[in-house]
């Protein structure tokens, strides 16, 4: 079964789901992942977030989640719905809300001055509690120390 990457046109008007993980996730984001379909979601997940659209952090599975596939949940070993997963959940959200100050009900656009903090609190270690036995921590610390070159995130800049 084939599924639509997060981005359709009613998609296009509503806050993007992020899961506290994810969040993170995409502060190092560079076009990796586990599977073709993976990317080409996350990807698109970090084109609406550039382009401008509110961001919300959602407990559970997420607009990310949406787009895997059974074949693709085998391949990360990662179903969303495992209680670990939203365990490392919570400690990425909690993070994260210390940094921005934003709760898990309020949707906000993330703009490069925000993205910037991220990644600032991220490269110290403040916002990385969640990345401990993650598979990808060594890619992404690879990542920060570049200045985090290459990633797709960028946040939205108003014209």
């Amino acid at each position: 079964m084939q599924t639509e990457p997060c981005c359709n046109a009613v998609e296009e008007q509503q806050p993007v789901r992020l899961r506290g993980h994810h969040f993170l996730c995409l502060l190092t984001y560079k076009g990796l992942g586990y599977t073709p379909a993976f990317v080409e979601n996350m990807t698109a997940v970090a084109t609406r977030i550039n382009a401008g659209a509110k961001v919300i952090l959602h407990p559970g599975p997420d607009d990310i989640c949406a787009a895997l596939t059974p074949a693709d949940r085998a391949a990360c070993n990662h179903d969303c719905a495992k209680p670990e997963t939203a365990a490392l959940d919570e400690l990425a959200e909690k993070a994260t809300v210390a940094v921005l100050g934003h709760g898990l009900a309020e949707a906000f656009t993330l703009d490069a001055e925000k993205v910037a903090q991220l990644r600032a609190a991220f490269l110290t270690g403040e916002s990385r509690t969640a990345c401990g036995l993650c598979r990808w921590r060594a890619v992404c610390d690879e990542i920060a120390a570049s200045n985090y070159a290459q990633t797709l995130l960028i946040g939205f800049h108003a014209a």
